[in-house]
């Protein structure tokens, strides 16, 4: 149905249901019963008739409230390419406009890795990452060591650690401890390691950044390397320009070296990259918070890198370990699972898990669907995961001072000539939207249009509750006189 279709047949709602409510009210005047000659004493009972205005009002308010939405909505989003969709619980679908429109998205892409991962791991999965060596320690003595990667995105050392809470955005993400894997391995009695620290991150293949990213990405940098070792980010240094480290698995040794050095722990060699012996021996382990937190951080903070981890993760398990994770076969897996989900994918294109990519291309009714699946029990952690206006993730420095401070929960999606916004927002009536924004704008420019266009959903039904717009019956006086 066209959204111009659709206010046609509210409006036509409207006007029968105003038509039964003058109708009812008629009625109720009508049935007024005559005084008696006896007095009687009556107790003030206050009535309302079955064919009444208020029994039937609810209808009459949305119905003016989607026509009302319906035209904020073509307003504030006019001048560019654009897709809204909102629905409302209890109304259905109140606005919609071109949902099935495919245009960019940004990072609000990453709903749907977060919905296909969640559905196919399950909220309470752990990544683990590994210690091992080629055979048991000699006492003190540990001949080499591989640090072997398991996926985990969250890997970090205690400074790193420190500048995430530092941030407003990425304040209160989880992260796995890389320091409770040194822990572990000093706990085994190991004191020496000769011949050094090999990092391996043969779970994934070794392509770093995706030929759909521009060459900025890693100049800027968007993200860091892509692996399935990758530790701090995958970068090098952090303190003030972030610089990407040449190769994750080699800085992850690197970083692993220094944390056990600190311990008193003498290691040899120079950090490399290697893949462990088939029959190696595990030393320790240390094991990443559940993937319900691993999806909060990606959304909430809009990890790149972690969405790009968690796609080969995917395509890792799709040829069950036969062959490393490729982003290819991660994007095919999301396409598998959000079909088994219901979907509706349409115009889906997906070149990367992140929604960096300017070639990715997914509809209004798409991403609505995805904020849908989060009412879900085993998906909840979809809605749970997503920024929160004025308080956390990327909408904590917006909406301070409005109605939708601490109400509006959604995944942002910025890139050059895209802005969007996805997810739900309760200050009164709860409802669900999604607002795609593509064109010749500046950055500022389209987060104003997305926030307008957020406003514009959280007001529904804009118009006043039924107890008001149709008044109560008068309340009969006991008089008897």
């Amino acid at each position: 149905m066209s959204a111009g279709r659709g206010v046609s047949t509210r409006r036509a709602v409207v006007v029968a249901l105003v038509a039964v409510s003058a109708t009812s009210v008629a009625l109720g005047l009508r049935a007024r019963p005559t005084a008696t000659s006896r007095a009687v004493v009556v107790t003030p009972v206050s009535t309302t008739p079955l064919w009444s205005a208020r029994r039937v009002p609810q209808p009459v308010v949305d119905a003016v409230g989607a026509q009302r939405l319906q035209a904020a909505l073509a307003a504030d989003t006019a001048g560019v390419e654009r897709c809204f969709a909102v629905d409302a619980d209890g109304a259905g679908p109140v606005a919609a406009g071109d949902v099935d429109r495919p245009l960019a998205p940004g990072s609000t892409a990453k709903l749907l890795t977060a919905a296909a991962v969640l559905a196919t791991l399950g909220p309470g999965f752990h990544f683990e990452t590994r210690a091992v060596s080629a055979v048991a320690s000699r006492g003190e003595v540990v001949d080499r060591l591989w640090f072997v990667g398991g996926g985990d995105p969250l890997l970090a050392t205690p400074d790193y650690a420190d500048l995430l809470a530092a941030q407003a955005v990425t304040r209160g993400d989880a992260v796995t401890p890389l320091a409770a894997l040194a822990d572990g391995i000093v706990a085994k009695g190991v004191r020496r390691i000769p011949g050094g620290i090999q990092g391996d991150d043969a779970r994934y293949d070794r392509t770093r950044y995706l030929p759909a990213w521009p060459a900025s990405y890693r100049t800027e940098p968007a993200i860091g390397p892509i692996g399935a070792l990758t530790v701090n980010g995958g970068f090098a240094s952090w303190k003030g320009k972030k610089v990407p480290a040449a190769d994750p698995a080699v800085n992850a040794a690197t970083e692993l070296t220094r944390l056990l050095v600190e311990r008193g722990v003498q290691v040899g060699g120079t950090p490399g990259a290697s893949s462990a012996p088939a029959n190696a021996v595990p030393l320790a382990t240390v094991v990443s918070p559940a993937l319900s937190d691993v999806i909060a951080e990606l959304l909430a903070s809009s990890d790149n890198l972690s969405a790009e981890m968690l796609t080969r993760e995917l395509g890792a398990r799709a040829v069950n370990g036969a062959a490393p994770g490729t982003t290819a076969t991660g994007l095919q897996a999301i396409a598998t699972k959000l079909t088994e989900l219901g979907l509706p994918l349409t115009g889906l294109v997906l070149d990367d898990g992140s929604g960096l990519s300017h070639t990715d291309r997914v509809t209004c009714r798409t991403l609505l669907a995805a904020v849908a699946l989060g009412s879900r029990p085993e998906l909840r952690a979809l809605h749970d995961g997503l920024a929160i206006a004025g308080t956390r993730g990327t909408l904590a420095d917006e909406f301070h001072g409005t109605p939708l401070e601490g109400k509006l929960l959604a995944k942002t999606g910025t890139l050059a000539g895209v802005s969007a916004l996805a997810g739900l927002v309760d200050i009164g009536r709860p409802v669900r939207f999604a607002v795609l924004l593509n064109g010749d704008f500046a950055d500022e420019r389209g987060r104003v249009l997305r926030n307008r266009a957020a406003t514009d959903a959280a007001r529904f039904p804009d118009a006043p509750p039924a107890d008001v717009a149709v008044p109560p019956p008068a309340t009969s006086s006991p008089s008897g006189r």
